[in-house]
């Protein structure tokens, strides 16, 4: 909330060096000494004693330091006051996610109505593109999506990078003796989520989209017609990571990692920027990036022995 130009000056004041303090400031040594300069030409006075290092403030620069000191201590009572205001929240929070984020929304969602009981949730499974539009156009408050999509003002988490694996029934001949490939994938009969289920990063809904001749091909919408037909023996799959856990503890299935795909995106949470910030966005983020929901979303997303049965790449 203050200037970030006063961030840049606080920085400096703190680390005496322009390099430390662009780094504090997670901005480069050019950027940071742009901004204190286009400060002094906004205020019309020198800030910064001029030297190839720094060499401290000016007389007026001192005087701008003890305001932006005055400044971020005020925004600092600011958050605290808005931070116990709301121990009281109501209102609707609209959540997007990714489909292949769906398994493990509800870590994050009952973690935060536990704690605010009166906040309602609309969460809406969207394409990447349809959340990104969402929260350009203000239509979602929070969302759980690629993060390189995202614009450098949002606020976000990372969680994960995108896996998928090859899913098979138990001593299928479909499983191979070594570690597969996505070009194996081409000659094996294969049920998949069709492409508009938006379950596949672009990238492998391409490679999947080119089988070999003469190979059986079923898409469908549905999870449990997929591990029906896995369950026969006559097809495999492929799955996102978050997707496998809804077959955790069974021992029916068997499954290995596929290569990582050279556009694997991360994914985390994100709050877009707005001009008003939401209380509901800010309390969702909070909740859901505290150690406890973490450890809670990181004993989920690692896979062991005991809840399914993975190969080794």
């Amino acid at each position: 909330m203050i200037s970030r130009k006063l961030e840049y000056l606080i920085a400096l004041s703190k680390e005496g060096h322009f390099a430390r303090a662009a780094a504090a400031c997670s901005v480069s040594q050019p950027a940071l000494s742009a901004g204190i300069q286009q400060l002094e030409q906004e205020l019309g006075v020198a800030i910064v004693k001029r030297g190839q290092r720094f060499q401290g403030f000016t007389e007026q620069g001192e005087i701008v330091l003890a305001w932006a000191n005055q400044m971020e201590s005020q925004c600092k009572r600011l958050y605290q006051e808005l931070k116990d205001s709301r121990d009281h929240l109501a209102g609707t929070l609209r959540i997007g996610l990714l489909n292949s984020t769906a398994p493990f929304a509800s870590i994050f969602t009952i973690a935060f109505t536990r704690r605010f009981p009166e906040v309602n949730l609309v969460v809406s499974v969207q394409s990447p593109y349809n959340i990104q539009q969402g929260i350009e156009e203000g239509l979602f408050d929070v969302a759980i999506t690629y993060l390189d999509q995202q614009s450098r003002e949002s606020r976000s988490y990372f969680l994960y990078t995108q896996e998928y694996y090859f899913l098979t029934k138990q001593g299928s001949k479909y499983l191979p003796a070594r570690a597969i490939d996505w070009d194996d994938l081409k000659g094996i009969p294969l049920c998949i989520f069709p492409s508009e289920t938006q379950v596949y990063g672009m990238e492998v809904v391409a490679t999947l989209g080119s089988p070999h001749p003469n190979t059986p091909r079923i898409e469908t919408n549905n999870m449990m017609v997929l591990l029906g037909h896995v369950g026969t023996g006559e097809w495999a799959s492929v799955l996102p990571k978050p997707v496998l856990f809804m077959i955790a503890g069974s021992d029916e299935f068997t499954v290995m990692p596929l290569p990582r795909t050279p556009e694997a995106g991360g994914i985390g949470i994100v709050v877009p920027q707005q001009k008003t910030e939401s209380p509901l966005a800010d309390a969702f983020f909070r909740i859901a990036t505290s150690p406890d929901v973490l450890t809670h979303f990181q004993a989920f997303n690692e896979p062991s022995s005991a809840t399914l049965r993975i190969l080794p790449r």
